[in-house]
């Protein structure tokens, strides 16, 4: 029997906390300096700003440098400081007086997750083992789930309709967003008993990418290159054996032999003819446990399909299995990226030759009405850990949740206790069958943990529990970084320096950082974007200066 997982608390009294830690217990931040906000930056390469209140035109900017490269994702910066300039201006409205006012700092970043070096990720970079000296940096995003992994990065709303969108609509009229509201409400619409609910573990989404350039990198499958060549390649695997004298050796002379013969092998053998011969044996259950030998490799998503056919393959072996046998899984791909946009995966050029095999990978789009019929369901990670929408939507509703547990996590994921409000499972996935198997011969519990995750949705949608999430997420961490932030006045008073350009010039020069946007903070949309560098530019301004400066 499965029993809930117990917290492990991974810091000591010899490690200090991190800062979301000090916020949640209402302890003060380290104070920084715009130095210190400077140093933050060497960690980034991407989506990073300096978001500053300048008391000589009594507005926000935001600053991007050039070491840093300008990608498709960084609009979500742009949309992340209009927010932030107009939740400062409106809940703080003292501090920023003008030429009465000092100067203020704070490192922002915006997107799936920061766009920090790999080599601070996997440790290789010495340098950034001193992030606890780093100024707080307000990432608009999921962030890192270990306390000790980027300690200074404070986890903010993500930029979208469900999330930092909706902390503007209550800035504005104290009410709770429409969508929010709707979401609430999922759980009292369906009108279903536990017993109603069909029992299978239910996901619809898209097929995207996972943590793309966060190790291990996990793969989509190719049909060619995944299932046809790799059936092909152990073959050669096979044959190779018996010509360099059974299994492969240590050494390298062996290797090399091996590596030699196989793409002999390869070059004399016609592709066409033995797809076609390799085709022509797969069958479901041989696709699927030739997939299953890759599985560790695959993105999370991909794996949930895999597990969806395994699941279908071992229903319909069942010696009872009838036509309508029901497996235990139904999680589908409903959308794929097509173009840079979204588009409808069910009949799409892209799957036509797994379907052609009987692997079923998409599904039709389904409603959250549709989707609140399932009893179990499971809000697997995207491009950045985490489903920005799916995880607050599939909690609400009556069934079960099976949280997928990844490296990275979001604000709201705080506010979700595991076995309380939902059942956690791996982030391989390979629990999940376990986990359901569990809520199945303990329907009680099973039932307990479901409701209470949704009263937690139906209380933090409701106005009571939504002014309490925005003076968490909101107010206390901008209220920390305020009293963090040591102007130049303070700061540099024993040097010439006497505003905050003198000193940002003086320690990065004239041309690393430039304005990327302005704002009043007065409303969100009182905003004027500057010049947005293209990619290429910002890859080759970024090597230029890295080259120039020895770094």
């Amino acid at each position: 029997e499965l029993s809930p997982a117990k917290t492990i608390t991974t810091t000591t009294v010899n490690t200090p906390l991190s800062h979301a830690q000090l916020i949640d217990a209402t302890q003060p931040l380290p104070l920084y300096t715009i130095s210190d906000a400077v140093s933050s930056s060497k960690m980034y390469e991407r989506c990073f700003a300096l978001f500053v209140y300048d008391p000589d035109d009594d507005a926000f900017y935001g600053f991007h440098s050039k070491r840093h490269y300008w990608v498709s994702g960084c609009h979500k910066l742009l949309g992340s400081i209009k927010n932030l300039a107009f939740l400062l201006r409106k809940n703080f409205p003292e501090r920023f007086q003008g030429n009465e006012s000092e100067e203020l700092v704070i490192p922002v970043s915006s997107g799936d997750y920061p766009g920090v070096r790999i080599s601070c990720i996997d440790g290789s970079d010495d340098s950034c083992s001193h992030q606890y000296k780093y100024a707080p940096i307000l990432h608009f995003g999921s962030v890192f789930r270990h306390p000790l992994m980027f300690p200074s990065i404070i986890a903010m709303p993500m930029p979208s309709s469900h999330h930092l969108l909706c902390f503007k609509t209550w800035t504005t009229s104290n009410t709770v967003c429409e969508q929010l509201r709707a979401v609430g409400e999922i759980g009292n619409e369906i009108g279903l008993e536990w017993g109603d609910l069909i029992p299978q573990v239910v996901w619809r989404g898209t097929d995207f990418s996972f943590l793309a350039r966060v190790p291990p990198i996990l793969i989509k499958p190719q049909f060619q290159e995944r299932l046809i060549n790799w059936s092909q390649h152990l073959t050669m695997e096979d044959k190779t054996t018996k010509k360099t004298g059974g299994q492969p050796a240590s050494d390298a002379a062996t290797k090399k032999r091996r590596h030699n013969y196989v793409r002999k092998l390869a070059a004399e053998t016609k592709t066409t003819h033995v797809n076609k011969q390799i085709r022509a044996r797969f069958t479901k259950a041989t696709a699927v446990e030739s997939l299953m030998e890759q599985y560790a490799h695959l993105l999370p998503r991909w794996k949930a399909a895999l597990l969806t056919a395994d699941a279908e393959v071992k229903a319909s072996s069942q010696p009872t299995a009838t036509d309508d046998a029901q497996p235990w899984a139904d999680m589908r791909f409903s959308n794929y990226i097509h173009s840079g946009h979204k588009a409808d995966a069910r009949g799409a050029k892209d799957y036509r030759e797994w379907e052609s095999i009987g692997l079923d990978i998409t599904g039709d789009h389904k409603s959250l009405e549709a989707l609140a019929r399932y009893k179990y369901h499971v809000d697997l990670g995207g491009g950045g850990g985490t489903t920005w929408s799916g995880t607050i939507e599939k909690l609400a509703m009556p069934g079960l949740l099976f949280h997928h547990f990844t490296p990275t996590k979001d604000y709201v994921h705080d506010w979700m206790t595991p076995w309380v409000h939902y059942v956690p499972v791996s982030s391989d996935l390979l629990d999940l069958k376990e986990k359901f198997d569990w809520a199945e011969s303990h329907p009680i519990q099973a039932k307990k943990i479901a409701d209470e995750g949704t009263k937690l949705m139906q209380f933090l949608t409701s106005p009571e529990g939504y002014a309490q999430m925005y003076q968490k997420n909101i107010v206390e961490p901008l209220r920390r970084v305020i009293e963090a932030y040591q102007p130049v006045s303070i700061v540099y008073r024993q040097t010439h320096w006497r505003t905050w350009r003198e000193v940002l010039q003086e320690i990065e020069g004239d041309d690393v950082w430039f304005s990327l946007i302005k704002c009043s903070g007065i409303s969100v949309r009182s905003c004027e974007i500057g010049e947005i560098p293209d990619n290429k530019y910002t890859k080759r301004a970024s090597r230029q200066y890295m080259a120039g400066h020895g770094k």
